[in-house]
């Protein structure tokens, strides 16, 4: 009877592992910053699927702080990226080859969550590698996840949360949102707003035309590109085309397009090789060797020009109609491999208590992953809750999620203009403009700054990020 009784206790234990969250110190992972920073996994609706998370407490009141949960794109990439190049305590520029502290770090208000997910990703946990994602989902399992943090940090129950990211966290931020808002238990997430950078909001509009104008006005783009893109490819999805059908359901329209139509997309494709879209005027780095040049090309495209070529001549179709061929350039510059060196070392995984040292940790993950749309949801779920802010932060040289295509869903969706569009300024210098909407949206442009906004404009982010609290727009 007394075995049995172990048995069971064991077997009840090793239930309370798998379902609850796991809550450690990290100690000495940076020499310059020596206050709190702790770690662990998240559980989720899936047994099995666990997210691994930093959290680091503010550096003001931690006791009284709100809460500011970061996530990164993708769909896949990791929010230690965001950590540790962009917003945490210690962060590395682009290229700059060392961590430094930052004298801009978000936690200097507010306790800071980064969590990374969907599972899979990182250091986190997944049953099925192979398993196929839909934003619905994954927002299920990252509101599970988050509840998850405040049952294992409960000090920080009840405490404002904001949402934060980047890219396609443009789609995974309002999905959250609207699981956290439409949620009625009893210990309900007092939701205070969100601030989506450079966000993916309906990829048929923050792609194709935005990004092709986006060249040409920055004279990347030819004329001779740019006017047959416009000529053969009218059909391509622009502000006059609807979002949704009568019945309020997101089209997706046909990807096949004429071959004229392709054709003209290369080369606008070809004339961005070489710049770095997430910001067009960082500079790649440089190779005295061309095989080294080239191995680096093809390691970091994201299609090979020589596919695009043979794609070009032997798919055309006999009704002059052939699947969409992609504006992205087959060579951009590479992923400064700082953080993942960093990160992949075994000292630094003990450090992190990581849970399988033999983890290969990237940036971005390769994942089955169904891509949708937020943009729907602004007009439904979020447009209920007017109190909750609802900001858009772009950087205006991006070209992956650029401004034109970000004013452009926004002036799609209809909302009304509350304050007229104005310069902001930092240090007697326009960092950028502003715009307000009724319905609780709130636009602000950071000049010069590219798809890492807080990477390439610490400063002006800071700025941005202390009047999103403050509940005011910069001026």
């Amino acid at each position: 009877m007394f075995l049995l009784q172990i048995k069971f206790l064991l077997i009840i234990s090793i239930f309370q592992i798998t379902l609850e969250g796991t809550k450690v110190k990290v100690e000495n992972l940076f020499p310059q910053y020596t206050k709190d920073i702790y770690s662990g996994y998240l559980t989720t609706l899936i047994e099995g699927n666990n997210l691994f998370y930093i959290y680091i407490p503010s550096q003001s009141n931690p006791s009284t702080d709100r809460v500011l949960l970061w996530l990164n794109g993708g769909p896949g990439c990791s929010s230690l990226f965001g950590m540790l190049g962009e917003i945490g305590p210690i962060t590395a520029d682009n290229y700059g080859g060392e961590f430094k502290l930052n004298p801009y770090s978000w936690n200097l208000e507010a306790n800071l969550l980064f969590i990374e997910q969907p599972a899979g990703v990182g250091f986190s946990t997944a049953y099925d590698l192979k398993h196929n994602w839909t934003d619905v989902e994954n927002a299920k399992n990252l509101f599970a996840a988050v509840k998850d943090f405040f049952n294992t940090f409960p000090e920080l129950k009840g405490r404002k949360f904001n949402i934060a990211g980047e890219s396609y966290a443009g789609i995974f931020i309002p999905h959250l949102a609207s699981e956290i808002l439409e949620d009625e238990s009893e210990d309900k997430i007092n939701l205070e707003g969100f601030l989506a950078a450079n966000p993916l909001t309906d990829p048929k509009v923050d792609y194709d035309r935005s990004l092709a104008e986006f060249g040409f006005w920055r004279g990347i783009v030819s004329a001779e590109n740019y006017n047959k893109f416009q000529k053969h490819c009218p059909h391509l999805p622009d502000e006059i085309r609807p979002l949704t059908d009568i019945e309020g359901k997101y089209q997706d329209f046909d990807d096949h397009v004429s071959h004229k139509c392709n054709e003209a997309r290369l080369g606008i494709s070809e004339d961005f090789n070489g710049n770095d879209l997430y910001g067009i005027y960082r500079k790649c780095p440089l190779y005295e060797e061309e095989d080294e040049l080239i191995k680096y090309r093809i390691k970091h495209s994201y299609k090979n020009t020589i596919y695009r070529k043979l794609k070009k001549y032997f798919l055309k179709l006999k009704d002059d109609s052939e699947e969409e061929d992609g504006l992205w350039p087959s060579y951009m510059c590479g992923e400064d491999l700082l953080i993942d060196n960093f990160l992949n070392l075994n000292s630094t995984k003990e450090k992190l208590h990581v849970s399988n040292y033999s983890v290969n940790w990237t940036q971005c993950a390769y994942l089955n992953y169904e891509w949708s749309d937020s943009i729907h949801l602004y007009n439904t779920t979020l447009l209920k809750y007017p109190e909750v802010k609802k900001w858009i932060m772009s950087g205006t040289e991006d070209g992956v999620i650029s401004t034109i295509g970000t004013m452009r869903w926004i002036h799609k969706i209809g909302f009304n203009v509350d304050t007229d569009w104005k310069q902001w300024k930092n240090n007697g210098q326009v960092a950028g403009y502003v715009q307000t909407y009724k319905e609780g949206l709130t636009l602000v442009t950071v000049k010069g700054a590219g798809h890492m906004v807080p990477q390439d404009k610490r400063q002006e982010t800071k700025i941005i990020l202390d009047a999103f609290f403050e509940g005011k727009i910069p001026e």
